[in-house]
This record gives structure tokens, C-alpha cells and sequence, in this order.
């Protein structure tokens, strides 16, 4: 069984992205993400929390430029790193749905953190305006 989360992102003009969360064949793609570097940057933080032993909570919204909203949670304790993604149910209720969801180590989020922090680099460094 394969449990290795995979975080991709492809940045636009305009400081967006595609960012693609993936697990076992399990994708789910939130399509033109709105301040995508600020979410790598709070990645960045949250591995290096995790990596110095704290026990974690971190809630993060997630913006399309459409306006959709999405909430990314992640929980770390005793080893044991929970990540989910939710999505309004599209109802007046006002409920979330689960999209997206991946328990693994916290060196394996880490791991995809670092993956995702390479391919934020590279692209900037590649297109030479930093403007992502």
C-alpha cells in the first residue's frame, strides 16, 4: 500500500496556482488557488513545527478566484499526522464536505512539504520575475 501524500503546485501570473493534493490514486486539484505562495510559506511553517516535536493544529483557508472557499486542517499528535480538505456543500445548510483526506507520519508530510517548496522555487527561479 502506497500512503505517500504528494503536494504539487503549478503557479500563474497573479501569485496563483494549481495545487494538487494526491494519495493512493486519490487526487483532488483546487484550480486557480489565490495567494498560492502564502499557503506554501504556512506549509513551510507548519513542517518546521512539526519537525521540533509540538503537538499541531492548523486550519487554513483556501481561496479560488472564483471566490470558492475551501478549508485545509491539519492535526499532528503522537506520530501521527492527519490532514483533511473540506469544501462547502454547495447547500444552503452551510455544511462541509470531505474532498480530500491522508494520515501519515510527520516526516512524510515533511517530505511533501519539501516537494512542494522545491517546485514553488524552481518555477520562480526559472521564469526570473519573481512574481510567480
Amino acid at each position: 500500500m502506497n500512503n505517500h501524500l504528494r503536494l504539487n503546485i503549478y503557479l500563474m501570473k497573479r501569485n496563483r496556482a494549481c495545487l494538487v493534493f494526491k494519495n493512493e490514486g486519490i487526487l483532488f486539484r483546487v484550480n486557480r488557488l489565490v495567494r498560492a505562495l502564502e499557503f506554501v510559506a504556512e506549509m513551510e511553517l507548519l513542517a518546521k513545527g512539526i519537525a521540533a516535536g509540538g503537538m499541531q493544529e492548523c486550519y487554513y483557508e483556501l481561496v479560488d478566484d472564483r471566490g470558492v472557499q475551501l478549508v485545509f486542517e491539519c492535526g499532528f499528535d503522537l506520530e501521527v499526522l492527519s490532514l483533511c480538505l473540506w469544501r462547502p456543500d454547495g447547500r444552503s445548510s452551510g455544511l462541509m464536505v470531505k474532498v480530500f483526506s491522508w494520515v501519515g507520519s510527520g516526516n512524510d508530510f515533511r517530505k511533501a512539504v519539501r516537494g512542494l517548496t522545491l517546485m514553488a522555487g524552481c518555477v520562480r527561479m526559472f521564469r526570473g520575475d519573481g512574481k510567480g
